[in-house]
């Protein structure tokens, strides 16, 4: 896998603009680049992606910056072991490494690039399995990063095994996005056999726009169907990028084409740096309101808002149905009402 962080290296594959250098080396010294060849060369057949990959000085528009914070979702305010948050009951997070190989520009963990290189050690891997073990309530896992696919296969294996050990834990999801910037590093055997092994897991992936949908994406999903991984993806609504209905319908469909269930819509989160991708809640809402009368229930993801200062995500509906005394009244997908009693 060939990574690319310079400017030099990238023009090889995607000439940039003016404008667009003047960005890359006003941006890249506050919020690095990197960018795998795959990725890159989508990039430059694609509007949208070129737009998640490249440096913008949006980035660094004071005015956008203090909309936004580094960690407005206090993952490290409710961190209860090293690595792991527990928030929600039932729940807990691990963020294994700030290592990615696209660093995309709406990042939720944006902080995490200006940080030295960190990869979660065997102790580490030992303390969250511990605690893991001594709160028996926990029974999902969320692994995430940076790039959790890209650990070190023993570290991988020794927290998805003594995960595996754990009767509690039904539920591992690991959050990745290397089906969607480097599909052939999901082939990878040893990879593929480990997660197999490992029997709990699912695959949470992160596709945000139909072009992102190549063969070679489509063929490493099928790899980890095949090894009975479910796979569901997580989009994030993005200004320019899929802020549309025809843009999402075509995404949703794709996913489904290739047996990928979206799951969350994600409004974008107030990060620092990221906040020039940002639309209206409403906006949201209409979108979703429209996909409706387009698309089946397996097609539609939850449209949802993370709490700023942690208070959790709120999957949020259109509102179709009122209480009228002692009935309901409800719109169909066709905008027609019809009305049901309360009994």
């Amino acid at each position: 896998m060939r990574v690319i962080t310079s400017l030099e290296a990238l023009e090889g594959l995607l000439p940039l603009s003016p404008q667009e250098r003047k960005a890359f080396r006003a941006v890249v010294p506050v919020y690095p680049f990197s960018t795998t060849e795959y990725y890159a060369r989508l990039a430059a057949e694609s509007f949208a992606v070129r737009r998640m990959l490249l440096p913008s000085l949006e980035e660094l528009n004071p005015e956008l910056q203090n909309l936004g914070e580094p960690d407005p979702l206090r993952e490290e305010r409710d961190r209860k072991a090293p690595r792991l948050t527990h928030r929600y009951p039932d729940r807990v997070l691990v963020v294994t490494t700030n290592y990615c190989p696209v660093l995309c520009r709406f990042c939720m963990r944006k902080r995490n690039w200006r940080k030295p290189p960190f990869t979660i050690s065997e102790d580490e891997v030992d303390a969250v399995l511990s605690y893991v073990r001594r709160n028996p309530q926990v029974r999902d896992v969320l692994i995430s990063g940076g790039e959790p696919l890209l650990l070190p296969l023993e570290l991988l294996e020794r927290l998805l095994l003594g995960l595996k050990k754990i009767e509690s834990v039904e539920v591992v999801r690991i959050g990745t996005r290397l089906p969607v910037v480097e599909p052939s590093a999901v082939l990878r055997s040893e990879l593929l056999s480990l997660l197999e092994r490992a029997q709990k897991v699912w695959v949470n992936t992160h596709f945000n726009h139909p072009d992102e949908l190549t063969a070679e994406a489509a063929e490493a999903v099928k790899a980890l169907l095949k090894c009975g991984v479910p796979v569901n993806n997580q989009t994030v609504l993005l200004k320019g990028v899929n802020d549309s209905v025809s843009v999402l319908e075509r995404l949703f469909r794709g996913l489904q084409r290739i047996k990928v269930r979206p799951y969350y819509l994600f409004h974008c989160d107030p990060v620092e740096g990221v906040m020039h991708f940002s639309t209206p809640i409403s906006l949201g809402l209409k979108l979703l309101e429209e996909l409706q009368t387009r698309l089946s229930p397996l097609a539609l993801p939850y449209y949802a808002v993370d709490g700023p200062g942690g208070y959790g995500k709120v999957p949020m509906l259109p509102v179709r149905f009122e209480k009228l005394g002692s009935v309901y009244r409800f719109r169909s997908f066709s905008g027609r009402y019809f009305t049901m009693p309360d009994r």
